[in-house]
């Protein structure tokens, strides 16, 4: 664990904990544990950290986010409660730019690109778990966005701030399911010419002459049109059934007052990934 509560409630990440100055009373930063933890002198291949001793109390509760390896979908779902449990409380931000230009099949590159440069980098941190394992600096990919959230602890997760289209996010607020992402574009609680993350189950796909719709459900649909079916090459079989990941703009459905539903355009298979 990178972060602990301190006995008077106050976060502290241990690169930063002194036992003389701070006390040795640790806990755990999931709500449902709030277990006794240590702390751990880091060394030449392992960071400073907190763990439990495994002793009498010392030991995570069964749902805590720090018990075991979190699946994909648990891990955001855990990453959205801490980043809500711990706003206010002190929590470090550590901030990575988001640019999949290069998955898009229109995207021309320019000869020279630069990442444009935060304005304010003092608030940024490098964590790292182990030796040379520091979180990315930039995410160009859904594959990286699969590794980061299967590869950090939940703690770690939650620090990240999120740099896209010049506005700086949580990542649990770009990242839901695809219920989630519907209920969200609804009720008005998206951002504006941002893209998403949705991730749930291929329910059923229809193939139309100049669409395609590869449907979670009823209310939430992946869309892909025929300018774009070169790009796009799965099968029905290697779809239906299956847990994805999806990336691209969220856009309401008026069609059917009665039934709302979103849509989310993608155009090719690099705007998929397999959870």
């Amino acid at each position: 664990m990178h972060s602990a509560f301190l006995e008077n409630g106050n976060l502290i990440t241990a690169k930063e904990y002194i036992p003389d100055l701070h006390g040795v009373q640790l806990f755990c930063l999931d709500k449902v544990c709030r277990v006794p933890l240590i702390f751990v002198q880091g060394n030449d291949d392992v960071s400073p950290h907190f763990k439990t001793s495994g002793k009498n109390d010392s030991v995570h509760k069964k749902n805590c986010g720090f018990s075991r390896k979190l699946s994909f979908q648990e891990s955001v779902n855990k990453v959205a409660e801490f980043q809500q449990d711990l706003k206010n409380k002190g929590s470090k931000e550590l901030l990575i730019r988001l640019n999949l230009n290069a998955i898009d099949p229109d995207y021309v590159a320019k000869s020279i690109e630069r990442d444009e440069k935060e304005k304010d980098p003092t608030n940024q941190e490098e964590i790292k778990v182990k030796k040379d394992s520091g979180t990315p600096q930039s995410i160009g990919s859904l594959k990286a966005v699969k590794k980061l959230f299967l590869g950090y602890e939940p703690d770690i997760l939650a620090s990240i701030i999120i740099s896209v289209k010049g506005k700086k996010i949580a990542i649990s607020e770009l990242i839901r399911s695809h219920e989630e992402s519907h209920k969200a574009l609804w009720e008005f609680n998206t951002y504006e010419n941002v893209p998403y993350f949705v991730h749930g189950t291929v329910e059923r796909i229809i193939r139309r002459d100049k669409v395609w719709f590869i449907k979670f459900d009823s209310s939430f649909s992946l869309v892909v049109f025929d300018r774009y079916f070169k790009h796009f090459t799965y099968k029905d079989d290697q779809l239906i059934g299956k847990n994805i990941l999806a990336y691209g703009y969220l856009k309401k459905n008026n069609y059917n007052p009665d039934k709302p539903s979103t849509e989310m355009i993608i155009k090719s298979n690099k705007y998929l990934e397999f959870l």
